[in-house]
């Protein structure tokens, strides 16, 4: 039966890992993971609550708080908003164009588990967790300077689709007696695609399309410690490596109408790592009643190939995002109203990684979301089985800035006169079945 399930759960996550790319709130990965880690405005990096999906997304040395056997497995449904404005110059004035791209309920999944193997001394665990992407999907529209017909000088149709998983067995001890330290191994798989694609060079004025998903692996991994210290206050520190992923490849065709060599076979590749994080955290128990917990992150996306890179190349090729390094705030807290009856709260923060001189460049990639706020609800369904539910508003935010062209300046250059601007705003539902036997 167990063995039953855990295929079942399995079968249902690598599924739903072909589903649409979200755009994420914390650059491009979940502030959260599971219903009880989200409605605490993602806090966890010194201890999260009883909550497997949280220890194993934030610091793994939290396995050593999870006495005899944990199991989770959550479902988040997450739906951005995106517009994309955009103004350019012409002779009869300045041209200017609004579009919402499409949007629908994205499906997140989630599951862990973890069991203490020596009472008090050795824990381990493992999950599978979908942590970020990002996706936008603008139709072709006339009235738009950037979603103009591509035979009108548009990019026609913008379309992009990303999405991030990882798979992590973890293990935690005890160093000494107040003293946790948490190892995990990350297991990451993302899939990319993006149409029309200009981070390769372009057939004449056409960029290729790469809307058949390329998919790669990514490996890296994950260490913290947690320090009690006193019977309500612990100090947790946390560090993710870089996650190294192989190159996205993909099978095109030429896409210059007026070329003889158009509807040709190419193939393009495109290299997009994850950042390396580093955080802090603080988890107070300042009642029987209120715990509380606070987090510091700061997430290197400038030192990240894919992200480290900017504007043109001298191909016409578009060489990277090109964001900055991101800090992240997080507290949440939660209150034991009953024996069988939580209620949680949260608020997180993220600066936004693109700077406003490379709004052009993430058209396809709008992760400017910068302030969430979270609730949710838990209650003890039957004997060692909880049932938890979280709703969250990302609020809206943007960015501006000027529009770039190869034949202006090399690229290198702002068009003058010339603006895109991105903005978004996200809501999400979350549910979460958690399971544990003492």
């Amino acid at each position: 039966m167990k063995k039953s399930l855990l295929g079942l759960v399995l079968a249902l996550f690598i599924n739903l890992a072909w589903a649409p790319g979200a755009s994420a709130t914390d650059g491009h990965f979940l502030h959260g993971v599971g219903a009880i880690n989200s409605a605490m405005g993602g806090v966890g990096i010194a201890g999260a609550k009883d909550d497997i999906l949280g220890v194993l997304y934030h610091n793994p040395a939290g396995l050593m708080a999870l006495e005899g056997h944990h199991a989770a497995f959550s479902m988040e449904l997450f739906k951005p908003d995106r517009t994309l404005t955009a103004t350019a110059p012409t002779q009869q004035g300045p041209f200017t164009g609004s579009q919402q791209s499409k949007s629908e309920f994205v499906p997140i999944p989630a599951f862990g588990w973890s069991s203490e193997l020596i009472e008090d001394k050795l824990v381990i665990g493992f999950g599978g967790l979908g942590i970020g992407g990002f996706g936008v999907d603008y139709r072709q529209n006339n009235a738009h300077p950037l979603l103009a017909p591509k035979t009108m000088g548009g990019f026609g149709n913008v379309f992009s689709n990303f999405s991030l998983l990882k798979v992590t067995p973890a293990m935690a001890f005890k160093a000494s007696e107040r003293l946790s330290i948490g190892l995990a191994a990350n297991i990451d798989w993302s899939s990319l695609s993006v149409d029309p694609f200009p981070a390769t060079s372009p057939n004449g004025a056409f960029y290729p399309s790469a809307t058949a998903s390329a998919t790669t692996f990514g490996f890296g991994f994950q260490a913290g410690l947690i320090y009690e210290l006193n019977d309500a206050v612990n100090l947790g520190i946390a560090y993710t490596s870089k996650q190294m992923f192989d190159e996205f490849t993909w099978n095109s065709t030429n896409a210059d109408p007026t070329d003889p060599a158009f509807g040709t076979h190419r193939e393009f590749s495109f290299k997009l790592n994850a950042p390396a994080i580093v955080g802090a955290g603080i988890s107070v128990q300042a009642t029987d009643q209120l715990f509380l917990a606070a987090d510091a992150k700061y997430y290197m996306y400038s030192s990240t190939e894919g992200f480290e890179e900017s504007g043109f190349t001298q191909t016409g090729a578009v060489a990277g995002f090109g964001w900055d390094d991101i800090k992240v705030f997080a507290v949440g807290g939660q209150f034991d109203a009953t024996d069988k009856l939580l209620f949680r709260a949260g608020y997180n923060y993220a600066d936004n990684p693109i700077p406003d001189e490379n709004s052009f460049f993430n058209v396809a990639a709008p992760a400017v979301i910068q302030h969430h706020l979270s609730l949710g609800f838990g209650t003890e369904v039957a004997n060692g089985v909880d049932l938890s539910l979280a709703y969250y508003r990302a609020f809206e935010s943007e960015v501006s800035g000027p529009l770039y062209n190869p034949a202006y300046e090399f690229g290198q250059v702002g068009v003058p006169g010339s603006n895109v601007t991105s903005s978004m705003f996200e809501d999400s539902i979350v549910m979460q079945l958690s399971f544990h036997h003492h």
